[in-house]
Parts: structure tokens; C-alpha cells; sequence
């Protein structure tokens, strides 16, 4: 084989590796990406739990829970505008859902015992359809988290 033959060949070969490496580097971003949001999704829940396990009153306002569960909301909201489709307006759905809860914290605690948050809705989608694209979404990270254990 001549030196011109194995340039043409390592040419190719250069080639090829650099397109299995683009791929390679887009399945780690999107696999980084997804556990990234499924992170911040788990934590902004138990940020949100712990505050209304936290509530001392039977009624009132507690103004320390609902800045709790607000703040899960910023977070998830800020997150939302990194993420494209669906995912985007999952994320800001649930954002939507906490941050009814804090309003309904901020007023009287006993009233989050009647909320729903069917009725929460963003863009034109619902909680319930947000809940599907996220389990959709996160199943795979959570699923792996429970298989670690």
C-alpha cells in the first residue's frame, strides 16, 4: 500500500472518529442534562415536603413555608428556560403548582388541605400531562437511583 493510499485511509478513519465522538460527547450532554433536571426536580419536592412538613399552625399564614416552597418554584422555573419542548413547560407547570401552594401558605394553611392541583395549567398543558412527560422523562434516572440502592 502506498503512503498516499494510508493518508486517504487515516483521513477517513479521523473523520469517522470525530463523528462517533460528536456522538458520544451529545449522549453524555443529554445523559448529564437529564439527571441534571431529575436532580433539581427530586430536590425542589423534598425542599417543597419538608416545608409543609415543617408547618407548626392549624391556620394562618406561615410565610416561612411558602417562601420554602416559592423558592422550589424559582428553581424550577429558571431551570425550565434551559430545556427545550415539553420538558420546558413540564417543568413550568410544576413550578406553577408550588407556586400556588405557597400563595395558599401565605394566606391560611388550612386551605391546602382542599387544593388541587389539577387545575394547574401552563401553555396548554396540564399538571396531569406535565406529570406524564416528567415520569416519562426522569423514569430512567430514578429507576437507576432505585436499582443502587
Amino acid at each position: 500500500m502506498s503512503i498516499k493510499s494510508l493518508g486517504k485511509i487515516a483521513a477517513i478513519a479521523a473523520v469517522a472518529g470525530l463523528g462517533l465522538t460528536a456522538c458520544a460527547d451529545d449522549a453524555a450532554n443529554d445523559a448529564r442534562q437529564q439527571e441534571e433536571t431529575c436532580g433539581l426536580l427530586q430536590a425542589s419536592s423534598t425542599k417543597a415536603t419538608e416545608a409543609v412538613g415543617g408547618i407548626r399552625e392549624a391556620s394562618g399564614a406561615d410565610s416561612r413555608a411558602a417562601f420554602q416552597i416559592e423558592s422550589a418554584a424559582l428553581d424550577l422555573r429558571q431551570h425550565s428556560f434551559d430545556r427545550d419542548g415539553e420538558l420546558r413547560t413540564a417543568l413550568q407547570v410544576q413550578a406553577a403548582q408550588f407556586n400556588d401552594m405557597a400563595e395558599t401558605l401565605n394566606d391560611d394553611v388550612a386551605a391546602l388541605q382542599a387544593s388541587d392541583p389539577s387545575g394547574v395549567e401552563v401553555d396548554g398543558m396540564s399538571f396531569e400531562e406535565a406529570s406524564n412527560v416528567i415520569n416519562t422523562y426522569c423514569g430512567p434516572v430514578f429507576g437507576a437511583q432505585q436499582g443502587g440502592l
